[in-house]
């Protein structure tokens, strides 16, 4: 689906055999890696491997929220002599009330797909959606009470 939304690399984590995500990242990027890394996932191995695989002076935003208990650990020295820098960024940076309209807006136009990244399933199916959401069938399922 990203390919479909527009990705132009894809990298199945289940597919890597001996390599490493961050050097299938820095491969899918030119062999340096990316030169803008954003992570939307919050999930540890991610944010390390996608820290791991920037190139150099690159820039790491983290979206998604990480557990409350996670730590991002690597070599200071190494990341300074890099010219890297990692930032948070809170709704992507953005200010609502003037990109919501715009979002709404794409939606409209076709040039935001919602319908394709949400699955409404009743509440009582919230095994089912946990199950779907983390193998992937799902990317946002969305919980009803009626």
């Amino acid at each position: 689906m990203a390919k479909e939304l527009g990705a132009t690399h894809v990298i199945d984590g289940s597919k890597l055999g001996d390599k490493s995500l961050p050097d299938a990242i820095k491969e899918a990027a030119e062999g340096l890696g990316p030169t803008v890394a954003i992570d939307t996932t919050g999930a540890p191995p991610l944010i390390k491997a996608g820290v791991a695989a920037m190139r150099n002076k690159g820039r790491y935003i983290q979206v998604g929220s990480a557990p409350f208990d996670f730590n991002l650990d690597f070599n200071l020295f190494e990341f300074m002599a890099a010219g890297k820098s990692v930032a948070g960024a809170i709704e992507g940076e953005a200010y609502p009330p003037e990109y919501v309209p715009k979002m709404i807006q794409w939606y409209r136009e076709g040039r935001f797909p919602v319908d394709k990244l949400v699955k409404f399933m009743p509440a009582d199916q919230f095994e089912q959606a946990l199950k779907e959401m983390h193998d992937g069938t799902t990317i946002k399922p969305i919980l009803r009470w009626t």
